[in-house]
């Protein structure tokens, strides 16, 4: 959400017109920033929930909020340890790397990163770096969305991808 340490906080005050709740895990570029914890905890005045190794159960959905900051294995195990064999499952982590460990503990996880490349010939290393790049997967029970994404890394143009913002409906069986 923010990569920029000239990134002006207010600019995120068009949120606050958003009457639904929003959820929000940290990514790779949160941690570049100078004076990150204090960004970070600036967002709840913006209505952002920040899930900072959280997890929230709202009726049958438990959210599991999973920073960036944080090993591979300790994201592994922190979904395994909160994931609740009574509700739908819902994991926010920003890298999708994960997904094949914790797709038994998790109905749907929600991911980005990638970029879905977004510049060539980029593209083609992020294809070798990571197995899920954009879209959705399926797996048994499990599901996985990647997105592209709103941002960019690096120069703020995108060839052979585009920007996005996913809407998701979730159904009971």
């Amino acid at each position: 959400m923010i990569d920029s340490n000239s990134f002006k906080m207010d600019n995120l005050k068009y949120f606050d017109r958003i009457l639904k709740p929003i959820y929000f895990v940290s990514g790779n570029h949160e941690y570049y920033l100078l004076n990150f914890e204090d960004k970070l905890s600036q967002l709840s005045k913006y209505n952002i929930k920040f899930l900072n190794n959280q997890t929230l159960t709202i009726d049958d959905i438990t959210l599991i909020g999973v920073s960036d900051n944080i090993s591979f294995k300790q994201k592994v195990n922190f979904v395994k340890k909160n994931s609740n064999k009574n509700t739908f499952n819902i994991t926010l982590v920003h890298r999708p790397n994960i997904w094949n460990d914790v797709k038994s503990y998790s109905d749907l996880m929600l991911s980005g990163h990638t970029h879905n490349g977004q510049i060539f010939p980029f593209n083609l290393l992020v294809k070798l770096k990571f197995k899920y790049i954009y879209g959705l997967y399926k797996e048994e029970t499990s599901k996985l969305y990647v997105s592209c994404g709103i941002g960019c890394w690096g120069p703020k143009m995108r060839i052979g991808s585009n920007n996005e913002i996913v809407k998701i409906l979730i159904h009971p069986k």
